[in-house]
């Protein structure tokens, strides 16, 4: 293969080196672009070949991109939106997509979704509804309990079609008369004497809630089931919240005090049926929420 160098990629490539960018491991790439482990490997080194660089090294967690993968990244993600935009018009034009299209998420990104602007479809498509089922507990595809799914929590359904949205670091937040009040922790260790808001229930597992329940001496002020509850509490003054850092950015009234490197990045997925995969409405829905999340990486 002649070497491209600064060449821009095609889809092939850029769809292969984000799937692997987003993933921690091969396996979990080659699941992503329904592809086997070797076949995925042999492509990232015809890639690396003809760039003439390595795209990734090899960490304990796995594999990360290196400072030249990291460059490439938001060319990729460029070419992705470009991509999807073009597949979405060439499916269906504004008479084909219509009808409901219900999409599962948790409470938080449901409003992340409506915020990414998920909604501005209706003024291409008038045609199209958009249901948003916003909660904690799993809804069941393969039922068609909803055509789509965005979820934070690996699926186990191997028939299920999984698209990889981004991984996103979680972050410490607070209010800045908060951080006035208070003082602003720098590390670990000086959280000792703040206050922290707590998520409980079915969120009491995920892992900056874990993180944070083993901090000595912190008091906590607040729990919920609902993550847009502690946000609110946040910027109300009342505490530290843990949440991914775009979200945290994005949320007026909040700023950011310092990143969790104890927490894995959270991996967020879209999940949909491959027997409605090609409806011309959840295609068009699909694809918009995958470029919403592109931006905000």
């Amino acid at each position: 293969m002649q070497r491209r160098g600064a060449n821009l990629l095609s889809w092939d490539d850029a769809r292969v080196f984000l799937a692997i960018a987003r993933a921690p491991t091969l396996v979990l790439a080659a699941r992503t672009l329904r592809l086997d482990k070797s076949t995925v490997s042999r492509r990232l080194e015809v890639l690396e070949r003809a760039l003439g660089a390595r795209l990734f090294v090899r960490t304990r967690e796995g594999l990360r991109p290196s400072l030249v993968g990291e460059r490439l990244r938001a060319p990729a993600e460029r070419i992705e939106a470009e991509f999807h935009a073009l597949a979405s018009v060439a499916i269906a034009s504004s008479d084909e997509v219509a009808g409901r299209v219900r999409i599962a998420t948790t409470e938080g990104l449901a409003s992340r979704l409506v915020a990414g602007g998920l909604l501005e479809l209706r003024a291409q498509y008038p045609g199209l509804e958009l249901e948003v089922l916003g909660g904690n507990k799993a809804v069941d595809l393969s039922r068609g309990e909803a055509e789509l799914a965005v979820r934070v929590t690996p699926t186990t359904d191997p028939n299920l079609v999984v698209r990889v949205l981004g991984r996103y670091a979680i972050s410490l937040f607070a209010s800045p008369v908060y951080l006035r009040a208070r003082g602003v922790p720098r590390t670990p260790a000086q959280l000792a004497g703040h206050d922290v808001l707590m998520p409980c229930g079915e969120l009491e597992q995920l892992p900056e809630a874990r993180w944070l329940a083993g901090r000595p001496r912190v008091r906590v002020a607040f729990r919920s089931t609902s993550l847009p509850a502690l946000i609110e509490a946040a910027v109300r003054g009342h505490g530290l919240v843990a949440i991914t850092r775009p979200w945290g950015e994005a949320t007026v009234g909040l700023d950011h005090v310092f990143e969790l490197t104890a927490v894995p990045a959270r991996p967020t997925w879209l999940v949909v049926h491959p027997d409605v995969v090609k409806q011309p409405a959840v295609r068009v829905v699909a694809d918009r929420i995958a470029v919403a999340f592109a931006a905000v990486r």
